[in-house]
Parts: C-alpha cells; sequence; structure tokens
C-alpha cells in the first residue's frame, strides 16, 4: 500500500506543478537497500515522467580530454638546400602546400657543365669500349684476340655503363631536369646549366631563405619542408592517470574524430605540477589535423567484454552504498529491477557499467532507465517502507 499511496501523492503533486525537487521530500528516512523488482505499471511511470532505452554494448572506455598542441614532429622536417654553387634564376614557390615533384626554386650553376662534361667523356668512352668487344667477338675464333682480353674489354664495358647511370642519376638529383637530360644524352650537347629544387614529397613549404640574383654555395639553406602525413600532440598527464597508459594506445582528437595511438610516455614528472609528458601520433594524410592548432586528445581503451554497456551518467544512483540501475523488462513493463553494477564513469557524461550479482539472463531484454532516477529512488524507499 505504501507504494500506491506514494504514487497517488507524486501525482497529485505532479498535477500541481510540484518538481522533483520538492519530491525528494518525500523519500522514507532510514537506509535505503537493492530490491529485486518493484512493480510500477505503464501508466504511473508515464505520470512519473521515466523514460528508458535499450541497453547498449560498451566497445571502449574514454579517459578525460586534455588540451595539446599539434606540431610536427622534427623528424618529418628537412632543410632544401642547394645541390651545388649557383645562382637563384628563379623562385617558383615561395610557401604552402606542394606537392611531390613541384618545382621550388630554379639555379644556374657552372658546377652543372661540369658535371655534364663528365656524363658525355663516360658515354664516349663506353661506345669505343663497345665498339672494341664487338671487334674482339669477332676475332677471337682466328686467334688475333685472346679469350683474356674480350673479358677485359667486356668488364670495361659493365664498369662504364654502371659510371654511366651513376652520372645520370646525379644529374637527375641535382636537379637538371629529364627533358634535358635526354636531350643532353641524345645529342651529346651541353644543355642549359639550370637545375631545378624540387619538394621531395607531398608537403608544406616555408622559411624561404633565398631571392632572386642570390649567389649559393653548395649545401646552403634554400627554405625548410615538412610532411604533413603525420603530426604529433603533447600531451601532459596526472601521474595517476598516466600510470594506466601505454606506448600504442589509441588517443583521439575529440573534435576531428581522429585516431592515433601512443608513441612515448616519459618516465619523469614535473616536480611543480606533477603532470606526465605523453607523445601522440594523428595520420593527416587528408589534412584535416592543423600543425599549432589547440586540441582536445583523449585516450581509448578497447572493451573486449561482452557484458559491459555504455548508459548516461544520470541512469546511475547510489543506494546503500552501491551503485545501482534500474532495468524494465522489455516482455513485462510494469516490472523494474534494482540491479546493482560496477561503473566506470567516462568524460561524455556516460557512464560504463558491468552487471553484478543475480544479474538478467538476457540484457537485451531489458532496458535502463535514463530519466526519472530521483522519482524511481523514492518509489523503492515507499517499497522498503512496506516491509
Amino acid at each position: 500500500m505504501q507504494v500506491e499511496i506514494f504514487l497517488n501523492q507524486f501525482n497529485r503533486n505532479l498535477k500541481k506543478g510540484v518538481g522533483l525537487t520538492i519530491l525528494s521530500s518525500l523519500l522514507w528516512a532510514g537506509q535505503v537497500s537493492a530490491a529485486d523488482t518493484v512493480p510500477v505499471n505503464t501508466s504511473q511511470q508515464e505520470a512519473m515522467g521515466l523514460q528508458f532505452q535499450a541497453l547498449e554494448p560498451a566497445t571502449e572506455m574514454r579517459s578525460y580530454a586534455y588540451q595539446a598542441n599539434l606540431a610536427l614532429p622534427g623528424a618529418h622536417i628537412q632543410l632544401l638546400t642547394a645541390p651545388m654553387d649557383g645562382l637563384v634564376t628563379k623562385i617558383i614557390r615561395v610557401h604552402g602546400d606542394v606537392a611531390k615533384g613541384e618545382p621550388v626554386v630554379e639555379l644556374m650553376s657552372p658546377d652543372l657543365l661540369k658535371a655534364q662534361k663528365e656524363y658525355l667523356a663516360t658515354l664516349s668512352d663506353l661506345k669505343v669500349v663497345r665498339q672494341e668487344v664487338k671487334r674482339a667477338r669477332s676475332l677471337i675464333q682466328s686467334g688475333v684476340v685472346s679469350k683474356k682480353q674480350l673479358l677485359a674489354s667486356e668488364s670495361r664495358v659493365t664498369t662504364l655503363t654502371q659510371q654511366a647511370q651513376q652520372q645520370e642519376q646525379d644529374l637527375q638529383m641535382m636537379g637538371m631536369a629529364d627533358s634535358s637530360v635526354s636531350e643532353l644524352k641524345k645529342t651529346n650537347k651541353l644543355q642549359p646549366a639550370l637545375l631545378t629544387i624540387k619538394a621531395p614529397d607531398a608537403g608544406q613549404l616555408f622559411d624561404l631563405e633565398v631571392s632572386t640574383g642570390m649567389r649559393l654555395q653548395m649545401n646552403q639553406p634554400i627554405a625548410k619542408f615538412a610532411e604533413l602525413d603525420v603530426l604529433v600532440a603533447e600531451v601532459f598527464v596526472p601521474i595517476e592517470d598516466a600510470g594506466k597508459l601505454h606506448v600504442g594506445q589509441t588517443a583521439r582528437i575529440v573534435s576531428k574524430g581522429v585516431d592515433g595511438e601512443i608513441a612515448y610516455i616519459s618516465h619523469q614528472a614535473n616536480p611543480m605540477t606533477q603532470m606526465i609528458e605523453v607523445h601522440c601520433k594523428f595520420p593527416n594524410a587528408d589534412r584535416k589535423l592543423i600543425s599549432g592548432a589547440l586540441e582536445a586528445v583523449q585516450f581509448v581503451e578497447p572493451l573486449q567484454s561482452s557484458e559491459a554497456f555504455s548508459v548516461p551518467l544520470s541512469s546511475v544512483i547510489e543506494m546503500d552504498g552501491r551503485s545501482v540501475v534500474f532495468l524494465r523488462s522489455v516482455k513485462e513493463e510494469g516490472k523494474i529491477l534494482v540491479q546493482p553494477v560496477k561503473r566506470m564513469d567516462q568524460a561524455d557524461q556516460t557512464s560504463v557499467i558491468w552487471l553484478l550479482g543475480d544479474k538478467p539472463a538476457n540484457p537485451q531484454e531489458w532496458q535502463v532507465l535514463t530519466k526519472g532516477a530521483v522519482a524511481m529512488l523514492a518509489v523503492v524507499s515507499a517499497s522498503e517502507g512496506e516491509e
């Protein structure tokens, strides 16, 4: 009868516009303990404003979100330098995103003429030695040329071929255009001593240090280049939280939904702040992330258990020193179960729970209370008062 009296009183208060803050004064005095089930029919549930949702399996646990700055990793920043002495004749790109092989600066270099001459000399020697091999093969049967001489000439062809290939690659690496190298090889005539410094990969160009008309020495810095496919977040985490982390664990940029991983956890704490430095790497092939941006980063731990569920934080209340949720049977909507749980509160106003004790055999047949926990707590207290 106590439950019915309470519900009738609740309905009268509800019609008068009395909220749940006043309703809390109706709680019975004394310790409240979890009961097996509480009978509340659907009409009463509707009058109390109770709302339920299905038990959703939890696949991961998420930490508090920490502020961090995104930055380019040092290993992904490189200097573009002059491959040889030369004069800057054209600046093609000053800064910004560049594609792999995109021209940046054009130089005129006398050293490039010297490298072309050496390449042509090697090609000339190779041509002569190939003729010698051809002649030796035709004369070896007559004994005019020995087999040893033939082998020596063939070895010389191999050596010069490799040397020519290396010199051709050197010309290309110096920045000589492929078309100019082909023309040099085809005509045996020196090409203009122009070389182009190109972006080594897709990324960003910045800090250009040269201007048109400058004379550069070999290895003199021209600009900085950074690959943007990976960014690093430097996160500072309290000692007690850092102890739960491990290298390789998933890290997530909350606003972008981009997942990366922990790459480094310091073993030293800042004595003033008692924080641990953690570095997280994030992929950035689609350029969704911006270097220098301040982002919130949280750490994610996957859950292997099929018995973990994600519920709103408001669904879990404390009763008699235990955490409980209210479950409603899908088949019998007037049957509400007071279910003890283990809880792990999340930063996004949700909680991961594990059902404890005498739990339902099939959780899919039960719904969790998401709104009206105070009213249900009062109903349970009334139910205890009947005993």
